[in-house]
């Protein structure tokens, strides 16, 4: 039971915090679509359910990650994040672009193509 429970639960995308490990993962060199936040934020608080949909219909081979900035002030502070939230899209272990569209499933799924 926990087995089949746990292939269904793969089969689905994950939001991945890569708080304590943004390094590793950028060092890996997979597109990477960051968000960086804060859990007192509002419009971090609009965004989560939407990120989630983003993990569970995010191209192929694309992560989908975040940063509590909370935890990682330095962190953020080096990767330019100025407000939250800040979203932004790393491909082959370097920043490639910052994503300023609007913040639903479709538009930020055709951006990252875009930039695959």
């Amino acid at each position: 039971m926990i087995a089949g429970l746990l292939l269904v639960a793969s089969a689905f995308g994950a939001v991945l915090d890569v708080t304590s490990s943004f390094k590793a993962e950028l060092a890996k060199g997979k597109p990477m679509m960051v968000k960086f936040f804060a859990p007192w934020c509002g419009h971090c608080k609009a965004l989560a359910p939407k990120y989630v949909d983003l993990s569970d219909d995010a191209p192929e081979g694309v992560v989908i990650a975040e940063v509590d900035c909370t935890k990682a002030n330095e962190l953020c502070g080096s990767e330019g994040v100025e407000g939250y939230p800040t979203v932004k899209f790393y491909k082959d272990g370097k920043f490639v672009e910052e994503y300023s569209g609007p913040r639903e499933v479709v538009a930020m799924k055709e951006w990252i193509k875009q930039r695959m």
